[in-house]
């Protein structure tokens, strides 16, 4: 039987490195960025550093994302069944922050008695759902069914959490994530919010802290006792400021002993709406992906 994972982009898979020795075939449905008016497929026609550096340019406009349109994913799953695949395992970011998830699954019905296509909603993004994808593409491999993969999806994301902060609310805010009220007081008084995605996948502030600095403090002192349990995987999110990185893993090693993180890079989609300028901690406690051993950092 042929069967194959499918992720979304902002997986961030396109910017992970995987051990080569491993072989991974996750494909990528692409969601789309308008900046300036011009659409961008994330991974094909925009990389992170030209993101990086259309953000950072003074006449980028806010950025607007958008799931991958029908026909492309119509397209994506004709040639798989024109291969001869019988089951196709999606997963997708979560459902609360993009309508990837409602627009695969209304393409997935149209296939119902040709090819099995189980659209998983992962709650999460970035590393996280990188991680969950290459996750059910090792179960698949073992020839686990598709509702043994996402209860072994679902395990694996309860005990997952992510705690990240930005430095400058700016993008925040002109990308509409954050209020302008809200991010004028929030400069007034050097309020930095720390976010969480919470258990059903929504983007929240946990906390409001004045001073990025303290707002890390903050995150360090959240992970404290997670990091230090032998059956954990933590990593640092980074949004590609190098000096920023860093010091937030200098800062781990000097308020925790531990050392020598992994620095994993956010999606497209995530810089896109929240900028370069934030860093985050995220931990998988107690129930660690096998496939954590595949990445390179």
């Amino acid at each position: 039987m042929r069967r194959i994972v499918i992720s979304t982009s902002s997986s961030g898979l396109d910017n992970l490195k995987v051990n080569t020795k491993v072989n991974t075939k996750v494909d990528l449905i692409r969601l789309r960025m308008f900046i300036n008016n011009v659409e961008f497929i994330d991974g094909k026609n925009i990389t992170t550093k030209g993101l990086h550096q259309l953000m950072t340019g003074v006449s980028c406009s806010a950025i607007h994302t958008q799931p991958a349109p029908e026909t492309e994913v119509l397209a994506l799953f004709n040639d798989l069944l024109r291969q001869g695949y019988e089951e196709v395992f999606v997963t997708t970011l979560s459902s609360k922050l993009s309508e990837s998830f409602d627009t695969i699954r209304r393409v997935a019905a149209g296939f119902q008695g040709r090819m099995k296509i189980y659209v998983y909603d992962c709650l999460e993004l970035n590393v996280c759902e990188g991680l969950l994808a290459l996750e059910a593409e090792h179960l698949l491999n073992e020839g686990e069914s598709m509702p043994r993969i996402a209860q072994r999806l679902d395990e694996l994301r309860a005990n997952h959490k992510m705690l990240f902060a930005v430095d400058d609310l700016s993008y925040l805010i002109k990308n509409k994530k954050l209020s302008s009220a809200a991010g004028f007081f929030a400069n007034i008084l050097n309020i930095k919010p720390v976010l969480q995605v919470t258990e059903g996948g929504e983007i929240i502030a946990v906390n409001k802290i004045r001073k990025f600095e303290r707002a890390l403090d903050h995150i360090i002192d959240d992970f404290s006792e997670s990091l230090q349990q032998h059956d954990s995987f933590a990593y640092v999110l980074s949004a590609g400021r190098d000096d920023l990185d860093r010091y937030f893993v200098n800062l781990i090693q000097q308020r925790t002993g531990v050392k020598n993180l992994p620095i994993l890079p956010v999606s497209n989609i995530s810089l896109a709406n929240h900028g370069p300028t934030g860093v985050g901690l995220c931990v998988f406690s107690g129930q660690i992906p096998k496939t954590a051993e595949y990445i390179v950092h």
